[in-house]
């Protein structure tokens, strides 16, 4: 029960969520849109369909969208000056394949990922105490992502805190090497862990410490979204997506692995786990329809005039690590100027 100052007395002094949240768009530009009183968001409302006409000057240009209600299932066509496409990596480039938009053969293709792995160090709680200069520590103090180190040409090593579920299934049983764990070439414990073995090293969980391997990006054009004429859904033909990391990104992590492997046995592990993760395992995924081959510099379609993408997937390629979303938000911020300025 709380017995402290009067709720109704504390609340006025306290900050809005818009003073001192970080700068999503839910606390930033949304709030300000609304305000013009010009601005209507649509909740579970999908986009299926870029409208197209042939106009005499501009030739190709967009002029709405068709949407669907997800939760009614009517249909709306919407119409505007300009149409701004926003819909990520993978959907964005299906919403244009969908709407047979003219072909290019670069949409959908150069599929950047973060290729990602986890390496996880055991330590006895004296000599963890003594790396972190502190007798409150474990996983789960602090921040998720911790520090960082870059290294130029490889890709970079966070440090990162997880929850005991999350420890035991992305250190320990998210893996690709078998059934069983083994050394790998770094002579570091290899796999899933299971049994007996996974009872120790959650018991010392709190003595843990995680660093994610995170490789720099590579665009590969057979790395794609496509989509799959034969599985649809309400709105068209599905996304399929294909990711083969290159010889180049997997010498790339594997120097990665070592390095923080290294790094852990010399801070004093007793038992160093590299989790060796699939290759699908996706995050900050871009450069489906990149700049310079599907957009121009102010992220205006080369093919259809006054549609524009402003998105994670009109990145050319992203450093290993590098969150790519204040990026992209300042990215939208500077194609809406040239928007206002070019076509209002």
């Amino acid at each position: 029960m709380y017995t402290g100052w009067p709720l109704y007395k504390w609340l006025p002094h306290c900050p809005s969520v818009d003073k001192i949240a970080k700068r999503s768009t839910n606390v930033s530009y949304t709030p300000l849109a609304l305000a013009t009183g010009n601005v209507e968001i649509m909740p579970n409302t999908f986009t299926y369909k870029i409208i197209t006409e042939n106009h005499p000057k501009e030739g190709i240009r967009a002029t709405g969208v068709k949407v669907r209600n997800t939760w009614t299932g009517i249909k709306q066509e919407l119409y505007a000056d300009c149409v701004v496409i926003a819909a990520g990596a993978i959907e964005t480039p299906r919403l244009w394949l969908n709407s047979m938009l003219p072909f290019n053969e670069w949409v959908g293709k150069g599929l950047a990922n973060h290729n990602m792995d986890l390496v996880t160090g055991i330590f006895n709680s004296k000599e963890l105490i003594s790396i972190i200069n502190s007798p409150n520590v474990g996983p789960n103090v602090g921040h998720t992502s911790g520090a960082r180190f870059d290294y130029p040409g490889l890709g970079s090593i966070l440090a990162m805190g997880l929850s005991p579920g999350l420890t035991a299934s992305f250190s320990y049983a998210i893996s690709k090497s078998g059934n069983s764990p083994h050394l790998d070439s770094h002579s570091f414990s290899k796999g899933p862990v299971v049994g007996k073995e996974l009872m120790e090293l959650m018991a010392n969980y709190q003595n843990s410490m995680n660093l994610l391997i995170v490789t720099d990006d590579e665009v590969v054009k057979s790395n794609k979204v496509s989509t799959n004429p034969t599985v649809t859904d309400e709105h068209g033909p599905v996304p399929a997506i294909s990711y083969v990391p290159s010889k180049n990104t997997l010498r790339k992590k594997k120097e990665l692995i070592k390095i923080a492997g290294n790094i852990l046995l010399k801070a004093g592990a007793k038992k160093v786990v590299h989790s060796d993760w699939p290759d699908g395992m996706m995050i900050h995924i871009m450069s489906t329809m990149r700049m310079g081959y599907v957009v121009d510099q102010n992220c205006e379609a080369f093919q259809v005039k006054r549609l524009f993408i402003s998105d994670n997937s009109v990145l050319s390629n992203g450093l290993g690590g590098a969150n790519p979303t204040l990026t992209t938000q300042a990215l939208a911020t500077r194609t809406a100027a040239i928007i206002n300025e070019k076509y209002f």
